[in-house]
């Protein structure tokens, strides 16, 4: 069973950041980065190290099969998000605060599994960054901070929606889009922010007309950053 201290690490950070404790989350989180890192490049290695020792094509195409069945497996990596009891601020109005907190008796094992705990990770490593500019760094780092933050939010993104068998949840995708307008909106790029807020809107319309009521609740928490565009087009018509 490959080792889990990754989630572990990253369980201590949501608990650092949850209570305001930015700079330590931020410790947590990139040991917690490396060390799922590592483990991916471990199992990637076993997996090539099996592949070459296959004695033949019948072998290899056993492999295959059990793979896939593998990949359709149940997995349940992200056990939730965890409450927020940091002392909030106008700052931090329409910011999803909530960090992922990792299942510590998932199969890591599981290549996919351990992607999806590697982008949890990464979201929450993004979110420490993203509060550490408002609270926790001088002012003069509030920029790189705020950077850092973006370019974790968008790789966290960007390798969910690239793995086929990916199985974050919609709340996940939201909180991030949602968090990286707000960050935009911060730099005073309105543009880009209402392009992120455009995009959260048009989910939310989706699960409206097409969610389950447990998805339409999902939608709730981020009802505040999109607020703006519904005014827009409620009096556009009028005028």
């Amino acid at each position: 069973m490959m080792d889990s201290s990754f989630a572990t690490l990253n369980n201590v950070g949501t608990i650092q950041l949850a209570s305001g404790h930015t700079s330590e989350a931020i410790g947590f989180f990139l040991r917690s980065l490396r060390e799922a890192k590592m483990s991916l490049a471990e199992r990637a290695k076993k997996e090539d190290n099996m592949a070459r020792n296959s004695s033949s094509a019948e072998d290899k195409e056993g492999n295959r099969c059990r793979e896939t069945v593998a990949v359709h497996s149940p997995r349940i990596p992200i056990e939730a998000f965890v409450p927020f009891s940091m002392p909030l601020s106008t700052s931090t109005e329409g910011l999803y605060l909530s960090p992922l907190y990792l299942s510590e008796s998932a199969d890591y094992d599981r290549y996919d599994t351990s992607v999806e705990a590697s982008v949890a990770i990464m979201y929450n490593l993004a979110l420490a960054h993203h509060l550490n500019a408002l609270f926790g760094t001088a002012a003069a780092n509030r920029e790189t901070a705020l950077d850092q933050a973006i370019s974790l939010y968008e790789l966290a993104y960007n390798v969910h929606m690239q793995e086929e068998d990916a199985d974050l949840s919609v709340e996940f995708t939201m909180a991030v889009v949602n968090n990286l307008g707000h960050i935009h909106r911060l730099k005073g790029d309105e543009a880009k922010a209402d392009k992120c807020f455009h995009h959260l809107l048009s989910t939310m319309l989706f699960l409206r007309s097409y969610g389950s009521a447990d998805s339409k609740c999902v939608a709730e928490p981020f009802v505040h950053s999109i607020t703006h565009l519904i005014l827009q087009d409620t009096v556009a018509p009028a005028a």
